[in-house]
């Protein structure tokens, strides 16, 4: 009988449940003698099929399927059955499933939703969604784009802050985690909108920061006011959804959060997660305050905490 021989097995084709599963069943059937080996050869078949065409083999129908391990219909089913799936309908929905978690988490999601709104949505999908936004983080940056935005963070004179939009509360929440660690951080998008904010802004220059947070829709204003930081000589930091994000052409340096969801307009996670990396990273970097007002604050937190604990007299 024919060696299982695919072209890589080490490839993360093959690295999937359903894919190991394959191999194994294959293995199986191939040491498989007696009276019903003319059967095992005709599964063996399929099964090797499948190893050898990956990508092809979820696109297929039965007919095609068969045809393709040279032998019959009937031969399909019985390895669905042999792996335990109803029929070549379990064992299509497999294959399907397996390539879709080669592509994307958020596509397997979506894939489940659609073919099975009767399920819902459930925390599960949530955490694979969020694992594969983590993942992405990891493969869309590295460390030098990583530190040349914890570099500028920490060197800032003024820090200022921007996010519209879907983005607004994410600006709140960078501020809340890198005041304690910078001299001095300014938010722009609070009550006024954006007129308030570009009043704010207007005396950016050379030596002050600006970070911008933007997921789609990108909001004008946010374009604008990153456009008029560098025409103030300030350096411009953005994290963004991707390299197609128009920020890209205007910042100085981009890190980027995956914001894909199948069901809500934007996952925050990713971004989430880049914020609290940066702010560990510059606090790191900041062991001692960097200037006289951050240490007056901190001054001016210890003492409220202290009193704040005395029993009233």
């Amino acid at each position: 009988m024919t060696d299982i021989n695919p072209p890589d097995l080490s490839h993360k084709v093959y690295n999937t449940p359903f894919m190991q599963q394959v191999i194994l069943v294959a293995e199986q059937l191939r040491h498989r003698g007696g009276a019903s080996e003319e059967k095992q050869t005709a599964l063996f078949k399929v099964a090797y099929f499948i190893l050898q065409n990956p990508w092809l083999s979820p696109t297929l129908n039965i007919e095609r399927m068969a045809e393709g391990a040279h032998t019959s219909t009937a031969a399909v089913n019985r390895l669905a059955n042999h792996m335990g799936y109803n029929g070549f309908t379990g064992l299509r929905e497999a294959l399907v499933r397996h390539l879709l978690q080669l592509v994307s988490p958020a596509d397997l999601v979506q894939h489940e939703v659609a073919h099975h709104p009767e399920r819902g949505f459930d925390l599960s999908q949530q955490v694979r969604l969020s694992n594969g936004n983590l993942e992405a983080v990891l493969n869309a940056n590295d460390d030098a784009q990583f530190e040349a935005l914890v570099t500028a963070i920490s060197q800032a004179t003024n820090l200022y802050i921007l996010g519209f939009g879907n983005s607004h509360y994410l600006a709140g929440l960078a501020a809340s985690c890198l005041i304690p660690h910078c001299a001095h951080v300014i938010t722009l998008n609070m009550e006024g909108g954006s007129e308030n904010a570009t009043y704010r802004l207007a005396t950016i220059s050379e030596g002050d920061v600006l970070l911008t947070l933007a997921l789609p829709p990108y909001t004008r204003d946010t374009l604008r006011m990153a456009q008029y930081a560098v025409g103030r000589g300030a350096t411009v930091l953005a994290i963004t959804d991707s390299p197609a994000s128009p920020l890209v052409d205007i910042a100085d340096h981009c890190l980027y959060a995956s914001p894909q969801h199948p069901v809500l307009r934007n996952s925050k996670v990713a971004l989430v997660a880049v914020i609290e990396a940066l702010a560990t990273a510059v606090r790191l970097r900041n062991h001692e305050p960097v200037n006289e007002s951050i240490r007056l604050a901190e001054d001016a937190l210890a003492y409220i905490q202290r009193t704040g604990s005395d029993p009233a007299g």
